[in-house]
């Protein structure tokens, strides 16, 4: 109804019972607590997104520094054979 003062969802009741219908209260409610369960999923979401992006930044922090293994012994390698090399000529 136009100009009525509404229940809001944290519970503030500026109306008085008599100019709330029943069914329309319940609608409010219901709807508050649909914004409740929304706003929690929400959450349990971003903490799962947190959890999954410090995995992957875990993942490629030690995907780099097998590369930078890998390119240290290969180049050990290469020092080696270059070594073995000049020892036989």
């Amino acid at each position: 109804m136009a100009g009525q003062e509404r229940k809001n969802c944290n519970g503030d009741d500026n109306a008085s019972a008599d100019e709330i219908e029943p069914t329309e209260e319940q609608n409010e409610e219901n709807i508050c607590e649909e914004y409740e369960m929304l706003d929690s999923t929400l959450d349990e979401l971003n903490s799962a997104l947190d959890y999954l992006e410090r995995k992957n930044d875990d993942i490629h922090e030690k995907l780099k520094e097998l590369l930078q293994s890998n390119i240290d012994i290969r180049q050990e390698m290469r020092n080696e054979n270059n070594m073995d090399t000049s020892a036989n000529n």
